[in-house]
């Protein structure tokens, strides 16, 4: 065997399913009402970010981002939202780890980050994000990265 052939053997040893069927994928279909009750009509949009929706997860260390993008008219600040999501988490019977610019919960036995984040304009993938750990934000764009 061709250290090619073996790399992909293990690759697709250690795949993971993102079909629309994939049990991972149905913590989504868990957290999106509630990020419509927590957000209201500021919910701009919710979709798998990070490894799962790069194709790039594995077996070793399969969990899900979340992004949730916000409206750029919802008024309150980047710590305010990832606070307020915080405590409803907390409040809706998870128990959420702050992180850095995510807050994790576990949701079926899957480790889920849950990214807030608040559009910069109207229109566009421009979003800004809260960096707890600076207590400072950043840009992003999901569909680039």
């Amino acid at each position: 065997m061709s250290p090619d052939q073996y790399l992909r053997s293990i690759l697709a040893r250690e795949r993971v399913d993102t079909t629309s069927s994939s049990p991972i994928l149905g913590v989504l279909h868990i957290i999106a009402p509630l990020m419509h009750q927590w957000a209201g009509q500021y919910l701009a949009g919710i979709a798998p970010s990070g490894s799962f929706a790069k194709g790039t997860a594995n077996q070793s260390g399969t969990d899900i981002d979340i992004f949730v993008s916000l409206s750029s008219s919802i008024t309150y600040t980047l710590k305010e939202i990832y606070n307020s999501l915080f405590k409803f988490l907390q409040d809706n019977g998870y128990t959420p780890l702050k992180q850095n610019v995510s807050i994790n919960i576990t949701v079926n036995g899957y480790s889920s980050d849950i990214v807030p984040s608040k559009r910069q304009g109207a229109r566009g993938d421009d979003h800004s994000l809260y960096r707890r750990k600076a207590d400072t934000w950043t840009k992003t764009n999901v569909d680039l990265h």
